[in-house]
């Protein structure tokens, strides 16, 4: 005599609801049900309900990630200008490459990706950076 064991985890049809999949985690149903014939999820949701995605710069775009951290660069390297000369320029440099990405970091989210809120914020900041850097540099 062997002992019944239960099915491996999967979506089975419902019990309840013959037209739903439910899934069943290997010892017992969960509330997660969707249509029969849809497909099934692909992992987990990282989206903006979730406190992962305000933590960690998950499910966004890659560009929009270098373009936020670049931004936090250039929020520091403006105060370059105030040296003048090679200063200056490095600062204007990483400003414009912050715009730079930020706008490429909006395309990609544009084609359906994450990461749009830390591309305005790269576009914003190194627009701001670049205009302090002009303006330190002609106050010399």
């Amino acid at each position: 005599m062997s002992i019944p064991t239960a099915p491996p985890p999967g979506w089975y049809v419902d019990p309840q609801s013959p037209s739903s999949a439910r899934w069943f985690d290997g010892a017992s149903w969960t509330a997660h049900v969707q249509p029969l014939g849809a497909p099934p999820p692909t992992g987990p949701d990282h989206g903006p309900s979730t406190a992962l995605h305000w933590v960690l710069p998950v499910g966004r775009s890659w560009q929009s990630i270098l373009a936020g951290y670049v931004a936090l660069a250039a929020m520091f390297t403006w105060t370059l200008a105030w040296a003048g000369g090679t200063g200056a320029v490095v600062g204007m440099a990483v400003a414009a490459v912050t715009v730079g990405l930020g706008a490429w970091a909006l395309r990609a989210a544009a084609a359906g990706g994450h990461g749009r809120g830390r591309a305005w914020f790269a576009v914003v900041v190194g627009t701001l950076s670049l205009a302090a850097c002009v303006w330190l540099l002609l106050q010399h």
